[in-house]
């Protein structure tokens, strides 16, 4: 009897052991989807959390623990990590059905393999440490995995991918939850269910890998458009400099004619139209050379169309925000508005104002300011242009959107009957 309660005490122990372990792989698994809040009662929240529900035990017809897994964890994923309402949901459908259709086919293996053996107390023991053991190799293979494709993934996606990534995980989870729900006396009838919602659930981890790919390619495309711009800007200032480098002898020969002729309030007047020629167009707007050719090709696009144009920028060299990011919500934000103001008939109303800066804290802070006249358009909370292709519609303000969530900032519109503003502020971006 003593060495019977030794060996129970021993199994606990590893069984505790056990659950520690794949607490850490768990919760790791939680955070590569979302950042978790600071705080150390997060961190025991998160760790109490990690052991308890992937190890909660689900038998069919099991109505209590099935609902309290789910609430558990999506109050844990509505508490304790950081992100939108909609990510935390997604994840949440991705995590919940891998919990309850792997618990359910232990728990399943394990009655059916215990009654096989007559109910002995070693296999019970024994088949409490293979449960833990398989508890522990299942989270570790999927956090070794997908650790560095669910982490990439969820930096990158916008609201609309976490909702697709949720719609699709959505029939695993009601399929699994109905199942245990309402088991059938045959309870190895389910089996396949369970195996199904793994399946899906697994294969959704890896679809978010082609979503990273996939945006990932968009964001290479951009930064070589960015390149391209800052190039031809490059090749028209080395272009500006040939010309006129051939044309200055004609100039020079031109005002010292006219000082032998003694006329130099001529000469003078010559000088100074050729001067203002000559003046550099290629402006210093931040250190950024990249995103400084991005502002100039913008700058003299809009003064060739007679708009208005005041920036003031605040930037270091080198900032959190890569740079095919920091150029995408310049270029994206200064289209639309340049686009805004050419609707406007008169030349003097047309005005865009662009203030951008890190502050001390930093804080990347960008506001834009355009004139219109055009009305806006929301539908589905989306705005929509007035151009005539409608695959173009709001393809700028959804990329500006993406890049915002991707540094979990923040995006406000706001407009009136003559202007339309853009504030955008993202933290820590030093």
């Amino acid at each position: 009897m003593d060495s019977q309660l030794m060996i129970e005490n021993a199994v606990r122990i590893i069984n505790m052991v056990q659950y520690i372990i794949m607490s850490v792989f768990f919760c790791r698994m939680l955070c590569c989807f979302l950042p978790k809040k600071e705080g150390y009662l997060m961190d025991i929240l998160i760790f109490i959390s990690g052991v308890f529900i992937p190890s909660m035990v689900i038998d069919p017809n099991d109505m209590f623990n099935v609902t309290l897994a789910f609430i558990w964890m999506l109050l844990l994923m509505l508490f304790c990590f950081k992100g939108s309402v909609i990510s935390k949901l997604s994840v949440t459908a991705v995590i919940y059905p891998l919990i309850i259709a792997l618990n359910l086919l232990i728990s399943e293996f394990s009655l059916r393999l215990w009654l096989a053996g007559g109910k002995s107390f070693l296999l019970d023991m024994a088949v409490s440490i293979a449960d833990g053991l398989i508890h522990i190799l299942f989270w570790y293979f999927i956090y070794r995995t997908f650790v560095s494709k669910v982490r990439q993934a969820s930096r990158l996606y916008s609201q609309n991918t976490w909702i697709l990534l949720g719609i699709i995980c959505l029939a695993s989870l009601v399929s699994i939850t109905v199942c245990t729900y309402y088991t059938p006396e045959e309870t190895y009838k389910i089996w396949p269910c369970a195996v199904a919602c793994m399946v899906t659930n697994i294969g959704s981890l890896y679809l978010a890998e082609y979503f990273v790919n996939t945006i990932r390619h968009e964001m290479e495309q951009n930064s070589l458009k960015l390149q391209r711009v800052y190039y031809e800007e490059l090749e028209r200032n080395q272009a500006e400099i040939r010309r006129f480098r051939h044309d200055m002898n004609h100039h020079l020969l031109i005002i010292r004619d006219l000082f032998d002729q003694g006329d130099k309030e001529a000469a003078h007047a010559y000088f100074q139209e050729l001067e203002s020629q000559i003046a550099p167009q290629n402006r210093c707007f931040c250190k950024n050379s990249v995103l400084n050719a991005v502002l100039n090709s913008k700058y003299n696009k809009a003064a060739d169309s007679s708009i208005d144009c005041f920036f003031r920028i605040d930037l270091p060299e080198v900032t959190a925000i890569d740079q095919v990011s920091l150029c995408s919500i310049f270029a994206n934000t200064l289209d639309n508005a340049i686009e805004a103001c050419l609707k406007i008939p008169e030349p003097e109303k047309r005005k865009i104002s662009l203030k951008a800066r890190i502050a001390e804290n930093g804080f990347f802070s960008y506001e834009i300011k355009n004139a219109k006249i055009n009305a806006v358009t929301v539908e589905k909370g989306k705005y929509v242009s007035d151009k005539k292709n409608r695959s173009e519609h709001g393809v700028g303000l959804t990329s500006l959107q993406r890049t915002v969530e991707k540094y979990n900032g923040t995006l406000r519109i706001s407009y009136d009957e003559t202007s339309f503003t853009v504030v955008i502020l993202i933290g820590n971006s030093l």
